[in-house]
Formats: structure tokens, sequence, C-alpha cells
């Protein structure tokens, strides 16, 4: 009897101290034990990519057909003013530095036309927006002071390398949602399926600064992280707008790098979280390693400005303050443990040309970024591609040569059948 009356006391002092953790952990209190939502939170990885290609992209020292120099905009009368080019580094050796704020994606398809124009105040981005990773990132391909900043505490120098190098950077995330969206909205948007499908994504630059920059020959001196930067200058208001646009035109304009938007054309459809458990990557990237370009620009104070930009893509520059329009964004969910790889026989091994993938209703393939994209070498291949049928384009930086593609050379078709899964599917198809 005494036995029992012990256990029975230990037993309701047990179910004291449960009840009394249990409080504390609702009340916020630190604890080193997972909590329920952290382990059923963890379905979407989200990496961030700087690069054209989305698997193995070129090496620095292959840029600009394998000189690893940084493009040079046109200068001279009706151009770039006159550049200052003292000590001008290679690609590679140029010190780049990224404050990345947020990253969203959004499921409202009409309220988002129009580059998000309809998006007129707080009540509105709420509503829009899924806000998935709300936590401001620093990458650094170099450390910036002597001292602990916020690149080097975070890890940012590894992240600016997976950022740069294929692999992509880890940016830490909340899961969105995945219920159905009503009949009605399938009915519209014509995607009849379980799960959600999501049109917009969104990067959110604070800051982007490349480490050559000089006012009259003297070097740069700029801020990030709110540590001084010497020989550096912050391209975000740079590549805000388009060269020529008026101050007029800007207040009813979206700035272009806040954010950098991907906007999903009705002929793709790679941005579907379907409902269940299984585990996902949503990678969302913009074309930067590869298009590093030298400008130039005249101050209110007459002197000229020489930095390290992006190339003139799509939207020429002659020295305006302005030089956006020229970044794109292309985003895309992967289910690994269904997707297969690609490799592609047939690469001759130029480092003008890719192999780009794109979905089979695509028609448009220069003034987008490919959904997969990897240069044209031997042994190119694609590690992830979810099962469906898709185009793949040999495409070559012929025109301008200015690290970006603008010219079709041959395509073929394929495709990724659903079952079996996690294979690898070889196709022909000669580049250049």
């Amino acid at each position: 009897m005494k036995s029992s009356s012990l256990k029975l006391l230990a037993l309701f002092f047990s179910v004291l101290i449960f009840i009394h953790c249990k409080t504390k952990l609702d009340l916020g209190e630190k604890s080193k034990l997972p909590v329920i939502s952290t382990l059923f939170n963890n379905r979407m990885l989200l990496l961030l990519k700087g690069t054209y290609a989305t698997d193995n992209p070129l090496d620095w020292s292959e840029l600009n057909n394998g000189t690893g120099d940084l493009y040079l905009d046109t200068q001279g009368e009706g151009f770039d003013p006159v550049m200052t080019l003292v000590n001008q580094p290679k690609a590679g050796n140029v010190p780049i530095f990224l404050d990345i704020g947020e990253v969203r994606i959004s499921s409202k398809y009409l309220k988002g036309l129009n580059e998000l124009t309809q998006i007129r105040d707080t009540v509105d981005s709420n509503k829009f927006w899924d806000y998935i990773a709300p936590n401001r990132q620093v990458f650094c391909t170099v450390t910036y002071s002597f001292d602990n900043n916020t690149c080097t505490e975070s890890n940012g120098i590894l992240k600016a390398s997976d950022f740069f190098n294929g692999i992509g950077a880890q940016f830490p995330s909340n899961d969105p949602s995945s219920q159905t969206e009503s009949w009605e909205s399938a009915l519209i948007t014509g995607q009849p399926w379980l799960g959600r499908q999501y049109y917009y994504a969104a990067i959110y630059f604070r800051s982007l600064v490349t480490g050559y920059a000089l006012d009259a020959g003297i070097p740069v001196t700029g801020r990030f992280d709110n540590r001084p930067i010497v020989n550096g200058l912050n391209i975000v208001p740079r590549n805000n707008y388009v060269a020529g646009t008026t101050s007029a035109a800007k207040s009813s304009i979206v700035p272009k790098m806040f954010p950098a938007l991907y906007t999903q054309l009705p002929t793709q459809a790679d941005m579907q979280i379907r409902d269940g458990f299984d585990p996902y990557i949503l990678e969302v990237r913009i074309n930067l390693k590869e298009n590093l370009m030298l400008h130039s620009y005249l101050t209110s104070r007459s002197t000229v400005v020489t930095y390290v930009g992006v190339s003139d893509i799509f939207f020429d520059h002659k020295g305006e303050g302005d030089a956006g329009g020229n970044i794109l964004t292309r985003a895309r969910v992967i289910y690994p443990e269904t997707a297969s790889s690609l490799t592609i026989s047939g690469g001759g091994n130029s480092l003008l040309h890719y192999y780009g993938i794109f979905r089979l209703q695509e028609t448009e393939f220069i003034n987008v970024l490919p959904l997969a994209a990897t240069p044209a070498k031997q042994g190119a291949k694609i590690k992830y591609l979810n099962p469906g049928t898709y185009k793949a384009v040999c495409l070559g930086d012929l025109t301008k040569q200015d690290g970006y593609p603008d010219t079709v050379v041959r395509e073929t078709t394929f495709n990724i059948p659903e079952y079996p899964f996690r294979q690898t599917y070889n196709i022909d198809l000669t580049c250049p």
C-alpha cells in the first residue's frame, strides 16, 4: 500500500512538472527542444541563385569567352562617358556584397498584373503576398570589416559562393500555403489541381554593392551594412529604372530591384505547391554573374563615375544614371523525390553557348530566363526536372557578346515521364 502511494505521488509531481514546462513553452521562453511548428514547417528549401545557368554555371575565369574579363560598355561621344579603368579587376576579383531584405511569393494572379502597380498600400500588400522569407540575409564574396559583421556572423561568405556557383544560397523560410484554391479561381486561371499555383516571386534587394567604382579616377566610398566600403558602389539605385525613365514616370513604377520580380507567363506552370508532405525546393534566380559590365555616367558635379553594373541586355545604356531593366528573375518548384536528371550530348564546349530548358508551350527563349540552363559543354547535365514535356534549346551569345544568350541556334523536344522516379534521361542536341 505504501509503495502504491509513493508511485501515485511520483506520478502527480511528474504531471505538475510537465504542465509547468508546457506553460513556459507556450509563453515563448527559450527551449532547446523542437516545437511543433518547427517539426511540421520544413517541407520547403528556399534557394537563391545569381546565375543565368541553374546547373554548373561558368567559372569566373571562363566568363567573357574565357578571358575572365568584365564586359565593357561602349564609351565615347553618344555613349557612356569615357571611363577611368585604373587597376581594372577580373570579374572574379570584384568584391560583391548583397543585402537581401526578404523573398515573397503570391498566388493572386489578377492583382499582380502590370508589374505590381495595382498594389497601392500596406493593406493591398498584405493581402497579395505570402511572406515566406521575411528575415534579412547578407552575402559577401569577401569580408568588409576587421571585426564581425552581419555577413560573417551568418556564414554569408559561403552563401555568396553558393549564390554564384550553381548550388544556390539557402535562405531561411516558412512553408507557404498548399491549400487548394476554390474551383472558381481554378477555372479562371485554368489550373484545376489539388494544391496551389503561385504566379509571382520577388527578391527584395536592400543593397547590392560591386567593389570597383571610381569618381573622376578617385575610389568611391560608400556604405554597406552600416560600414564604409572603399572603391564600391551600391548598384540597386542604378538598376531600379530603365535608362531614360523620367522623374514623373518613376512615381508610378515599382522599382525593378525592390523587388526583382518574376511573373509566371501563361505558357509556364512551374510554381505549383501540391498538397501533402513531400519536400520541395523553391529555386529563385537572377542573371548577374555572367553579365557583369563596366558602365559610366555623368554626375551633377560633371564628374564621370565608372562602376561595375549589369550588361545592356535589353535596354541600352548611354551614360544615364539609370541602367535598369536588364536583370531577369525566374522561379520554379522542384520535387526532388520524383524529379529526374537530364544529360545532353552534343555540347561543343563553346563558352558562348548554353542549353536552355523550356516548357513545351513556351515560344519566347530570349526575353525570359530558361526554366533550367547549363553551358553547352560535353557531359552537360541538368540535375532536377519535374515530369513533363520540354524543349531543349541551343542558345548563343553571338550578336552583342555581353554574357547573355541572344540567338536561337536549334532546338528539340523531349519528355520526362511520371514514372519511374529519379531516373537519368539523355537527349542529343548539337550546340553550337
